[in-house]
């Protein structure tokens, strides 16, 4: 087979983010992975949202002067790895939108980027139980 050079459009793929903006909640807290940041913006203060009846957790960027903007993350050069937040009553919100949740257990979802309006959506009835850092027991 013949390939025509040409016709290819080669993209470089970015090794050091992950394919999509995902959260885990842990047990002693939340971690957003860095392409939450990196959609985002980077920015320094966020709204967190929700739309509990139909249990929807909101991340918003925003500026420092809006309504309940809460700080998020550092400049680019200086936030080198995830996020990772320990505040409960965050948390405890969180989980109060997963279905059957057990708080012992690690979550992770999937957001949903909508660059228009600067938020990430995330919904939480397709979080997946993770046992990543259970230990095995014997």
């Amino acid at each position: 087979m013949k390939i025509n050079f040409s016709a290819i459009n080669l993209e470089v793929i970015d090794l050091n983010t992950n394919s999509t903006p995902d959260i885990y909640i842990n047990q002693n807290g939340i971690s957003f992975s860095k392409r939450v940041l990196e959609d985002l913006s980077y920015s320094p203060f966020v709204q967190y949202c929700v739309d509990v009846p139909n249990k929807i957790f909101a991340i918003r960027a925003c500026k420092g002067t809006e309504t309940k903007a809460a700080p998020f993350s550092k400049p680019k050069a200086e936030q080198t790895k995830q996020l990772t937040l320990t505040n409960k009553n965050l948390r405890d919100v969180m989980l109060s939108l997963i279905p059957d949740c057990d708080n012992k257990q690690r979550y992770k979802v999937i957001g949903e980027y909508d660059s228009e309006n600067r938020v990430i959506y995330f919904d939480m009835t397709t979080a997946e139980a993770s046992d990543f850092f259970k230990k095995p027991t014997e």
